[in-house]
């Protein structure tokens, strides 16, 4: 039986993490082991994970000092000889087999790399919203493609997700910046052989008040808009439909409006990426025929009539000065 170690980061999270580790340890899969990644907590939570370690003989504890949710992770990959790796935050839970269930299709299917499966967003909260999968597995080389056109990039957690340890031999999670899955996700989905999209358990992502989201400033926020532009340009030299394109190029015109909002917004980086979104920006035709919701089809339109730049100016409430 192949094993699977899951990985939980832990800091400053003394609430949750009984409830998290609990939710692992119910999930009645043999031979599964959990490395607590101590980051250097203050609040008592490295206390907890000793004594949570040792009444679990399944469980390891690494102490170590701060450095940040990435590098935590990237502890636990390299502490894993486990042919399958999992992700859990310290404050988020999994519902019941959903780890058995779906290392139940990975271990039987040897050429699958990567199995996705649902999630709740937010959970607890009146924003909460799930994301489902109807049962299908991509095969590479169409598997990336696949990703970009179901618009797979909306959802790059780390969290919702068992990985094949390889995948993992030359890609880490980058320290020192936040929406780091972001980065590496279409890195993995590229490696990958097949990607199996499971319909079976979930993922329960609760929304922290303490979470990166929620710290809302230019230097936070800005990693996410840099990868999925990045993204864009990828997909704008390729042979995407232009339906796919304006997607994804109407999802980074939201992150600028979101980066001209912020109260520190670099405004001669806003200035720069607003020019490279207008040149290659989709026409009013395309925007209404792409399948946008009402409200970001007009925002694409309104782009197409006063600029990139006007739109960040208007909704983002700030104008860029030339």
């Amino acid at each position: 039986m192949e094993r699977l170690s899951v990985i939980i980061p832990v800091y400053d999270s003394a609430s949750t993490l009984e409830r998290c580790v609990r939710s692992v340890l119910s999930q009645g899969l043999a031979g599964t082991e959990i490395i607590l990644v101590d980051d250097g907590s203050t609040d008592g939570s490295s206390a907890l994970c000793d004594s949570i370690a040792a009444g679990n003989g399944c469980v390891r504890v690494i102490h170590w000092e701060n450095g940040g949710l990435s590098a935590a992770r990237n502890t636990g990959i390299g502490a894993s000889d486990s042919e399958w790796l999992a992700f859990v935050d310290s404050d988020d839970e999994l519902a019941p087999g959903t780890l058995a269930e779906n290392m139940e299709w990975a271990v039987s299917h040897p050429g699958t790399d990567l199995v996705e499966f649902p999630v709740t967003v937010h959970a607890g909260s009146p924003d909460a919203y799930d994301i489902d999968f109807e049962p299908l597995t991509t095969v590479a080389p169409d598997a990336f493609r696949h990703w970009i056109e179901s618009g797979g990039y909306r959802h790059c957690y780390a969290c919702n997700k068992l990985f094949r340890r390889r995948l993992f031999d030359r890609i880490r999670f980058p320290e020192g910046e936040s929406f780091e899955d972001a980065a590496i996700c279409p890195d993995i989905i590229r490696s990958c052989r097949a990607i199996h999209y499971s319909g079976k358990g979930r993922y329960i992502y609760y929304k922290s008040p303490d979470s990166i989201t929620r710290r809302y400033s230019f230097r936070n926020q800005e990693p996410l808009f840099r990868h999925n532009f990045r993204l864009l340009g990828e997909v704008n030299s390729q042979g995407y439909s232009p339906t796919v394109k304006t997607r994804l190029w109407n999802v980074c015109l939201n992150l600028l409006v979101d980066l001209c909002r912020c109260s520190d917004a670099d405004a001669a980086y806003i200035r720069e990426r607003a020019a490279a979104l207008d040149s290659c920006r989709p026409g009013i035709a395309k925007a209404f025929g792409s399948g946008l919701p009402a409200g970001s089809a007009i925002k694409t339109v309104a782009a197409s009539l006063i600029g990139v730049r006007g739109v960040c100016s208007v909704l983002g409430l700030k104008k860029l000065p030339s």
